[in-house]
């Protein structure tokens, strides 16, 4: 190079060579040479005459080792995870069935995952993976079969960086339901002050009173619930369905959303149907329940848990002025100088007030103190310590054969006795008070600190051994406590008409299955149909099976039958019975409108996609708020994987399913397999039997399990998945994944944090970064 000139040589792209820049064998690059004199030269600098320039270009090559670089074109999401791989690093090629694009012409590369055999190495993944996108942090999870990168959404950018010491940002908290009549300020989208933390509406905006003709028009619309259009609010509500004329289910915006995700959701707000286990679900069918338990007993309260402080005023003794007021006061009121004087505390009093002239309604008598908490009576009406202190118990009672019992080998019990030793009192006999005689004794059938439960041990009941259609026949008039006691000394009588009664009616024919805590478990008077017949008007039960028939699990599970009405066998609705385990409550749901199968009853939850989850409408919210405008043209249209097919029907198979088991679904026994079998679980927005508004969604347990490592999967809270776990007695549950990494499943009404899942667009570059907290991959967007 001579002195007066300088020499620029790039790609013919205009890119920059650069040392360890990779060129592969086989491939042939143009280059440009520009040369130009210096523009700082002096004329003694230029040769006297005319001379000759020759160029030259030399390249060392050396193996390709760790140091490479990809060139800027090359520079793909999908070539981070494909070089892993192929350097034998922290990546591996996945080989089972997959479907990222609903035009499966287009699923036709590799695709290469994350994968960590050890904390170590999942450590170390978390810091290779990072990537800023749409000024939002993000995760690289996977590639997509079409060339794309699948990416988990991972917080706020702040300084350019995606570490874990972020703090808190704006975001959904939780789904609620809200009145809404009166006249607010709506808006279809709203900016936020991050340094006040204040909200306020933006893009159109009206002033609207909801009401059964608005409120429809006004979900997926924003409100501060005030009157004035250029008001600020520091909880922003985001109307999600409308309910009623005068109530919304709104999700909540506010400052609190931990730094990986945008807040935290119930995957949907209810979860007494298997419909709600959809990512979009159709017709909801609810769990009813019948067969349960007779419960004859009532409660009594004995001590509540109440803080202590110094602040409060405390005394020896109250008095209650029965005359004009009705209210507690203390006598000679005084304080505690600390907490370590709590103790001295045992047998006073006090009205939990920093008021030493406060009076109530309500006084409470400290029986006993743990820590900084006491354990008191609660006094009201009236009545003062000695209507409960001390209470008299015993072994058994007496008939005195003039309406009264008397209580027998009796103990005197205080109430700091109770919170000592209030088990020693189970199966105790009691007047409820001091007394020793009464006219209606209580037996105890549980206790604890708080309470104890009990049944009226004067009341009889009349049990048959057999019945005669509404008749018991065989009968024996025994004490509710007698049968509750020595329940396996009446095991041969099975029928009871819930009194003394001996001719029952079709509603209150029991049979008895068994004995609790609480009462007697029963099944009522209901015939089990194997299945039904619809004339049109009415379900008619076939195959019919009596009361007598239906505790043996392998009757139950080819008779899932019965009309709701005890002793009907036609009925406008019928239940379709799939869990029952021999003991407790019968569940089933309802059909009705001449649908006679309960596989046209999963169909109708699973397939119809008609109305978005809870997750679902956040997720979209965000997308269209931080991501549509802008940066849409860069994500891809993937499908995002809802997989409700069924792995095992157990009870809810009319043909043989067995009522004890729960309905699982696919994920049940967790996979790697990226497939998604049903039309109708691939949510994509080209797919009209799934279709998503935006490309946006959640990540599949399979997606997640592929990491191998728990390590990979942290968060700083849990977060939801997209899949199904399973429906139980009475429950939906859907996967989610825990703050330690470890995978999780739980009701769906839990409200857990979200982290969507995007796919970028194949062949998009990142100009930065080498995917560490400190430094992530920037993706272009200019």
């Amino acid at each position: 190079q001579l002195a007066y000139l300088k020499y620029t040589i790039t790609y013919a792209d205009g890119e920059e060579l650069a040392k360890y820049q990779e060129l592969n064998a086989g491939d042939t690059c143009t280059f440009k040479i520009r040369i130009e004199f210096r523009d700082d030269i002096q004329a003694e600098d230029l040769p006297a005459g005319g001379a000759s320039l020759n160029l030259g270009f030399d390249v060392s090559y050396v193996r390709a080792d760790s140091n490479r670089i990809r060139r800027l074109a090359e520079r793909t999401l999908y070539n981070v995870l494909k070089d892993e791989y192929d350097s034998g690093g922290l990546a591996r090629k996945y080989n089972g069935e997959h479907q990222d694009s609903m035009d499966a012409s287009l699923s036709t590369k590799d695709i290469y995952h994350w994968y960590a055999d050890n904390d170590t190495d999942g450590t170390a993944v978390t810091n290779k993976n990072n990537v800023i996108f749409a000024n939002h942090c993000w995760q690289l999870f996977r590639t997509t079969d079409t060339g794309g990168a699948k990416l988990i959404y991972n917080g706020e950018v702040e300084n350019n960086q995606c570490l874990d010491t972020r703090g808190n940002h704006v975001g959904y908290n939780l789904c609620k339901t809200m009145t809404l009549n009166s006249n607010y300020w709506y808006g279809t989208d709203y900016t936020y002050d991050s340094i006040n933390h204040k909200f306020s509406l933006s893009g159109t905006k009206e002033q609207v009173t909801w009401n059964a003709t608005t409120g429809p028009e006004l979900v997926g619309k924003y409100t501060c619930k005030l009157s004035n259009a250029v008001g600020t609010c520091s909880t922003l509500y985001y109307v999600e369905s409308y309910i009623d004329s005068t109530d919304a289910d709104v999700l909540e915006l506010n400052y609190n959303s931990n730094y990986s995700t945008f807040g935290r959701l119930q995957y949907n707000k209810d979860d007494n149907s298997p419909t709600y286990v959809g990512y979009m679900y159709g017709d909801i069918y609810p769990n009813s329940t019948t067969i349960g338990t007779a419960s004859d007993t009532l409660t009594q309260t004995m001590l509540q848990n109440l803080p202590l402080a110094t602040y409060f005023w405390y005394s020896d003794s109250i008095n209650y002025d029965s005359l004009s007021t009705f209210q507690y006061s203390l006598v000679n009121p005084y304080k505690v100088s600390s907490s370590n004087d709590y103790g001295s505390l045992v047998g006073k009093y006090t009205l939990s007030s920093s008021n030493e002239n406060y009076t109530y309604t309500s006084a409470q008598y400290i029986a006993a103190i743990n820590n900084d908490r006491m354990y008191a009576k609660v006094l009201t009406n009236g009545n003062l310590l000695s209507d409960f202190d001390p209470i008299v118990f015993g072994n058994s009672i007496t008939d005195n054969g003039d309406g009264t019992y008397t209580i027998n080998n009796t103990t005197s019990v205080s109430l700091s006795d109770w919170y000592l030793d209030y088990s020693n009192y189970l199966h105790k006999y009691t007047c409820g008070d001091s007394a020793s005689t009464c006219s209606n004794p209580r037996y105890l059938t549980k206790t604890s600190i708080y309470e104890y439960t009990y049944i009226n041990a004067g009341e009889k009941i009349t049990i048959g051994k057999t019945r005669n259609g509404l008749v018991l026949v065989d009968t024996l008039l025994v004490r509710k406590d007698e049968l509750f006691k020595n329940s396996s000394n009446y095991g041969e009588y099975k029928y009871a008409c819930s009194g003394v009664n001996t001719t029952c009616t079709e509603n209150n024919l029991r049979m008895i299955t068994g004995f609790n805590d609480i009462g007697y478990d029963y099944a009522p008077n209901h015939y089990y149909g194997s299945s039904v017949i619809w004339d049109g008007t009415k379900y008619t039960l076939v195959d019919a099976i009596e009361i007598e028939n239906y505790n043996n699990l392998d009757n139950i599970s080819t008779h899932h039958f019965i009309c709701p009405n005890y002793g009907d066998i036609s009925c406008s609705k019928v239940g379709y019975i799939y869990y029952y385990s021999g003991s407790r409550k019968i569940y089933y749901i309802s059909l009705e409108n001449g649908i006679t199968t309960v596989s046209q009853a999963l169909e109708d939850m699973f397939t119809k996609n008609t109305t978005n989850s809870k997750m679902k409408s956040g997720v979209d919210a965000w997308y269209k708020h931080y991501l549509f405008e802008n940066y849409d043209d860069y994500i891809e249209d993937t499908i995002y994987c809802n997989d409700r097919s069924i792995r095992s029907l157990n009870g809810w198979n009319p043909n043989g399913g067995r009522t004890n088991s729960f309905l699982q679904f696919n994920e049940y026994t967790i996979t790697n397999n990226l497939s998604c079998p049903n039309l109708t679980d691939r949510f994509s927005v080209s797919n009209s039997s799934a279709h998503l508004t935006f490309k946006i969604g959640l990540m599949s347990i399979s997606e997640i399990n592929i990491l191998n490592n728990n390590n990979v999967r942290k968060a700083s809270e849990y977060y939801w998945l997209s899949s199904p776990y399973y429906y139980g007695a009475y429950d939906a549950m859907n996967y989610n994944v825990r703050q330690n990494g470890s995978l999780n499943r739980d009701w769906v009404f839990y409200e857990y944090r979200v982290r969507p899942s995007i796919s970028l667009k194949p062949n998009l570059i990142y100009t930065s970064g080498d995917g560490s907290t400190e430094n992530p991959y920037v993706i272009y967007t200019e």
